[in-house]
C-alpha cells in the first residue's frame, strides 16, 4: 500500500495495554485520512455507546496523519483530533501543525485512538510497535513548556510530543493540547479530554519511511510549488503569502483593521478607535521591532511561524486569532506588551487563546453594560484591564476561586449562574468562542459559525471574498457571484463548494494555507500530487466527494451526540456602529432563507439531518 500503513493504534488506558487494526487499501480509498478518517474510526469506536460523554472513559480521542504525512511534501504535516468537545456539544474536530502528526506515520501508523482512562497519571511513550505507561511524577501540574523540556531531557530529542497543561489537567473546557512551542489545537477544549483521562503527554517516535507509488513526481510538483511561490511573493511581497511568509499571521493584525474585520471590545465595533496608538500594527515596525526568526513547520515554504523579538523568552509569535482576541477584543489594543503575557501564558497553562479572549470580553462587556454590579458580585473588570486578565486567566486555569471555576466550565454555566442579562453579550455559538473575523462584516463566515460539525470555526470555508472573484470561482464550476457583504443563494453555493474542499484537504491533513484555493498548489497539480503518492486515480470530482462524505459523517455523529444549530446571535443583527465596516450586520430574513436552501443543497431535512439517500449516495 502507497502512502497508508494500514495500521492503525488503539491504546486502551483502563487495560493498560494497546491493539493494533490492520485496514486495507478500499477502506483508504474511502476514508483517506485526516479528518475523514477520524470520523470514520471515531463512529466505529462508539458503536453500541450513546450517549458519550467527553469526560467518560469510553470517549475515545483520535489523532489522525494523512497521506503525505512523513514526507518532504510542503504543508502536509497537520495533524487532525476528533473527539466529544468539553466544550461545547457533539464532536469537535481540532488541528495542528508540527511533527506529531509525521512522526505517528513514522511509527508505522495512520491513527492513534486512545481510550478510557487510567487510574494514574501518565505519559505514553510510543516508539514503533512498543507502547509503555510511564508515570508522570513530578510533569502533572507543570506548565506546557517546562514539561515538554523535561520530557525532552529524559526521552530524547527524536520523539514528538503533544502535552496538556494544568488547564487540561483541571478540565478546563477550553484546554488545548501543545505539540510544539509554535503548535496547538485549541478548538472544542480536547485538551480536557486528555486531562480527564490522565494523560499528561503522548510521546512518539519511529523510524519507518513513508512509500510513495511515484515519488518522483511528488517531488516534482512540490519544487514547482516552491518555485511559483518564490516568484509570486517577489512580484507581490504584500500578498496574503507574502505578509504570512514575512511577518506570520501577526501580520493580519494591520490588514483586517483597515477593513473593519478586528474584533475590538468584544465584536462591538471591527476596529480600534483613531486615537489610539496602534504603530505596532504597521508592518515596517512589526518586522523592525516584533516579528523575529522563522520557525517554520518542517519543509514548509511559506513558514507563517515566527519567534517573538520583542520578548525572545516567549514560546512564540502569537499568531493573529490569539493576539487579536486578547489584544483589541479586550481593551488591550495599545498595550502590546500585556497582550502578549496574556497569550504566553494561556501557552503555558494550557488555554485556547480565541475562547479565553471571548470569555473575557463578555465579562468586560457585562460589568461596561452595567448588567453585572461590581457591589453584588465582590468584583469587577472592564476593557483595557491588563493586570487582572492576567489574575482571571490564573483563576481559571487553577480553578482558584468561585469565578475562576465557574468559567472553567465553560459560557454556559456562567450564563446560568450570572444571569440570563448577560446572554447577549455573548459571542459564543454551542459554548465555542468566535474567532477574529467579524461575522457581521464577513455574513458568509458568519453563517458557517452557527452551523455543525465544528460550530464556531473560521477554517472550514472560505471566506466571502471569494464570492465576489468569479475567476475563482470558475475552478469549482460556479456560475454565479455574491456581493462580500452579501447573505444570498450564491453566497450559500460557495460556501457549500468551499466547505466540500477544505473537507477534503482535511482529510488528505494538508495545510489550507499551501493548499488553500489558488494559494500556491492549483487542483490538477494536488491531484496529481495525490495520485502519485497514494497510486489512486482520483478525479478532481473524486476529491471532493471525499469531502464531502468527511462533512456529511461528521455532521452525521455531531447531531448524534448532540450537537444542533444555533439560531442567530442578537449582536449579528445590530448595525456595526463605526470604523470601516459601519453599518454592517446580517439581516434575519437573510439569514432564515439561506439557512433553508443550505439545508436543501447540503441534502438534509429541514432539522438540518443527513438524508437516508444522502447518506447511501456517499456509502456512510
Amino acid at each position: 500500500m502507497y502512502g497508508f500503513k494500514g495500521k492503525i493504534l488503539v491504546v486502551d488506558l483502563d487495560r493498560k495495554d494497546f491493539n493494533i487494526i490492520e485496514k486495507d487499501e478500499p477502506y483508504y480509498r474511502k476514508y483517506m485520512g485526516g479528518a475523514l478518517l477520524g470520523a470514520a474510526l471515531y463512529e466505529e469506536m462508539i458503536d453500541g455507546l450513546e450517549p458519550v460523554d467527553s469526560f467518560a472513559s469510553d470517549n475515545p480521542i483520535i489523532f489522525a496523519t494523512g497521506p503525505m504525512a512523513g514526507s518532504t511534501v510542503c504543508g502536509a504535516t497537520r495533524v487532525n483530533i476528533l473527539s466529544t468537545a468539553p466544550e461545547s456539544t457533539g464532536i469537535y474536530l481540532s488541528q495542528a501543525g508540527g511533527e506529531f502528526g509525521p512522526a505517528i506515520k513514522r511509527a508505522g501508523f495512520d491513527a492513534l485512538v486512545i481510550t478510557g482512562k487510567s487510574d494514574i497519571p501518565v505519559v505514553l511513550d510510543i516508539n514503533n510497535n512498543r507502547v509503555r505507561f510511564v508515570e508522570v511524577g513530578d510533569l502533572w501540574g507543570m506548565d506546557q513548556l517546562d514539561a515538554r523540556k523535561q520530557l525532552v531531557t529524559d526521552m530524547g530529542k527524536d520523539y514528538c510530543i503533544a502535552s496538556i497543561g494544568p488547564a487540561g489537567e483541571n478540565k478546563v473546557r477550553y484546554a488545548n493540547i501543545m505539540f510544539e512551542p509554535e503548535h496547538y489545537a485549541g478548538r472544542g477544549g480536547l485538551g480536557a479530554v486528555l486531562g480527564s483521562k490522565l494523560v499528561k503527554a503522548v510521546a512518539v517516535r519511529g523510524d519507518q519511511e513513508t512509500v510513495f507509488k511515484n515519488p518522483e513526481t511528488v517531488k516534482q510538483v512540490n519544487r514547482k510549488g516552491r518555485k511559483d511561490f518564490a516568484e509570486s511573493i517577489k512580484k507581490n511581497p504584500r500578498s496574503f503569502l507574502g505578509v504570512l511568509r514575512n511577518l506570520g499571521t501577526y501580520g493580519l493584525l494591520e490588514m483586517n483593521r483597515k477593513i473593519g474585520n478586528l474584533p475590538t471590545h468584544n465584536f462591538n465595533s471591527g476596529c480600534p478607535e483613531d486615537t489610539v496608538d496602534l504603530k505596532h500594527y504597521n508592518h515596517e515596525t512589526a518586522k523592525e521591532e516584533i516579528v523575529g526568526r522563522i520557525t517554520a513547520c518542517k519543509n514548509c515554504f511559506v513558514a507563517c511561524k515566527k519567534s517573538s523579538k520583542i520578548n525572545p523568552a516567549h514560546s512564540s509569535l502569537p499568531e493573529y486569532e490569539s493576539i487579536a482576541m486578547l489584544g483589541a477584543n479586550i481593551g488591550l489594543e495599545d498595550d502590546l506588551e500585556t497582550c502578549m503575557e496574556a497569550c504566553e501564558l494561556c501557552n503555558r497553562l494550557g488555554l485556547d487563546t480565541i475562547s479565553t479572549g471571548n470569555m473575557i470580553a463578555w465579562l468586560m462587556d457585562c460589568f461596561e453594560s452595567g448588567v453585572l454590579d461590581q457591589e453584588k458580585e465582590g468584583y469587577s473588570i472592564r476593557f483595557g484591564d491588563g493586570q487582572k486578565v492576567l489574575e482571571l486567566i490564573r483563576n481559571i486555569t487553577f480553578r482558584e476561586n468561585d469565578l475562576g471555576n465557574l468559567l472553567a466550565d465553560g459560557i454556559g454555566q456562567a450564563i446560568d449562574k450570572l444571569g440570563s442579562q448577560t446572554m447577549p453579550y455573548s459571542r459564543f455559538v454551542n459554548g465555542v468562542g468566535l474567532p477574529a473575523h467579524m461575522p457581521r462584516k464577513k455574513p458568509g463566515i458568519g453563517f458557517a459559525y452557527l452551523h455543525g460539525p465544528n460550530p464556531a470555526d473560521h477554517m472550514k470555508q472560505e471566506h466571502d471574498w471569494m464570492a465576489a472573484h468569479s475567476a475563482s470561482l470558475k475552478k469549482f464550476n460556479l456560475k454565479v457571484t455574491s456581493a462580500p457583504d452579501a447573505l444570498d443563494e450564491a453566497k450559500i453555493d460557495v460556501a457549500k463548494a468551499t466547505q466540500i474542499y477544505y473537507a477534503a484537504m482535511d482529510s488528505l491533513s494538508l495545510c489550507m494555507f499551501i493548499f488553500g484555493p489558488g494559494n500556491i498548489f492549483s487542483f490538477d497539480e494536488i491531484i496529481d500530487m495525490v495520485n502519485a503518492a497514494t497510486g489512486f486515480e482520483l478525479s478532481f470530482e473524486d476529491l471532493m466527494q471525499i469531502g464531502e462524505r468527511t462533512i456529511q459523517l461528521q455532521r452525521k455523529l455531531y447531531l448524534k451526540l448532540g450537537g444542533e444549530d444555533s439560531e442567530l446571535l442578537p449582536f449579528m443583527e445590530q448595525e456595526i456602529p463605526d470604523g470601516p465596516s459601519k453599518g454592517a450586520k446580517i439581516n434575519k430574513t437573510d439569514f432564515d432563507r439561506a439557512r433553508k436552501y443550505y439545508y436543501e443543497i447540503m441534502g438534509w431535512d429541514e432539522e438540518g439531518c443527513p438524508k437516508k439517500e444522502t447518506l447511501k449516495r456517499l456509502r456512510i
